[in-house]
């Protein structure tokens, strides 16, 4: 199979986030092909670790997406909050493995739509003095942290400034 990127490009990878294709290489492997091609990925965050990528492998490859431009972000904020949350769901056990899922998928529009349900949620538990979980907590954070590097690589800027970016946008209907 033919590789779809070439090395030295930057990509986003499921949940591990921005990587780049350091390179694209023979390498051995367990099972009934001595060796398989693979794309070499490096994630931008966590320069000692290496992804081995099987270019023949559909499922991995297709965590494999391009970097999203300007204007795809700004359309993706833009009809974000007027697109439907998603609900909330009152088992904490099904919600866990609900935002693991999105987190470890890593697409930008769900976890928008995540962020936004976590949010709604902690405004009704303000009104009546209570928290939301750590746990939630946690996820909305994560699920901030991912989109702010993102976004802020696509766009030349910090983590931080991605943030202000990305509240900017969002609060400007």
């Amino acid at each position: 199979m033919k590789p779809t990127y070439e090395a030295g490009v930057h990509i986003r990878y499921g949940g591990t986030g921005i990587c780049l294709i350091e390179r694209i290489e023979e390498m051995p492997f367990p099972g009934d092909m001595p060796t398989r091609l693979c794309y070499v990925l490096k994630p931008i965050h966590n320069v000692g670790m290496e992804i081995s990528v099987p270019v023949d492998n559909e499922t991995l490859c297709a965590k494999m997406q391009p970097l999203r431009s300007k204007d795809e972000i700004d359309r993706m904020l833009e009809t974000a909050i007027q697109d439907e949350p998603l609900q909330w769901n009152a088992d904490r056990k099904q919600r866990n493995t609900e935002f693991r899922k999105i987190l470890a998928g890593g697409d930008a529009p769900m976890l928008l739509k995540m962020i936004h349900c976590i949010l709604i949620q902690q405004a009704v538990l303000k009104e009546t003095g209570k928290h939301l979980s750590g746990m939630d907590d946690n996820m909305r954070r994560d699920a901030i942290r991912m989109l702010n590097e993102e976004f802020g690589f696509s766009l030349g800027l910090s983590p931080e400034e991605a943030s202000t970016y990305i509240y900017h946008k969002l609060n400007q209907k």
